[in-house]
């Protein structure tokens, strides 16, 4: 005959006891699962953000082969180009330019890439220009400040309002970046610093 080994009942404060461990033990696995989950998602980001980072440079590349002649049909004649310019108030960076182009000492092209500008880069880009004037002494005197945009995408309402803000609008085209003709009421903006 076999003898039966018999556990007493548990008590209430026994059974709340291993409800709580094992409670805790399931919120541990939540926590390290949210913190592993966390961890690949930054590790995401990261990546996506260098790929974004490339993608920019490729584009910046693509923009300032050839883009000074294009710009011929609308006035200009740009001969110089400068590429990652600070605009500094001592130490402080104030603003960034990609690309200045430069029309003898009178007339400065600053274009802004983007991948896909938004609507926030259109407002950013105005915001520049003006941070621009503040800091004339950065910048030639007596000139005229120009603003474009360049970018791979661009959605019709953010190139709108790129040329409501009388920036032109460059965008890559196959291979090359050419200047999206602009509409017939186009009127292109200027930003005017004066010698004081």
């Amino acid at each position: 005959m076999e003898t039966m080994i018999t556990h007493p009942p548990l008590t209430f404060e026994q059974v709340m006891i291993i409800m709580d461990k094992q409670k805790a033990e399931t919120f541990a696995k939540i926590e390290a699962d949210k913190k592993e989950h966390k961890e690949r998602m930054d590790d995401l980001s990261r990546r996506f953000g260098d790929l974004g980072n490339r993608l920019g440079e490729i584009i910046e590349f693509m923009v300032i082969t050839g883009i000074e002649e294009k710009f011929e049909k609308y006035g200009f004649a740009f001969g110089d180009t400068i590429q990652g310019l600070k605009i500094k108030n001592g130490k402080k960076t104030v603003t960034d330019i990609d690309f200045l182009l430069l029309d003898g000492d009178s007339i400065i092209m600053v274009i802004e890439v983007k991948t896909k500008p938004t609507l926030n880069d259109v407002e950013r880009h105005i915001q520049r220009m003006d941070e621009i004037l503040q800091y004339p002494n950065k910048v030639t005197k007596d000139v005229k400040i120009y603003g474009a945009i360049a970018c791979a995408l661009i959605e019709d309402d953010v190139q709108q309002a790129a040329f409501d803000a009388g920036f032109y609008v460059i965008m890559q085209q196959n291979e090359n970046a050419d200047i999206v003709k602009p509409p017939d009421n186009f009127i292109p903006k200027f930003w005017e610093v004066k010698n004081v």
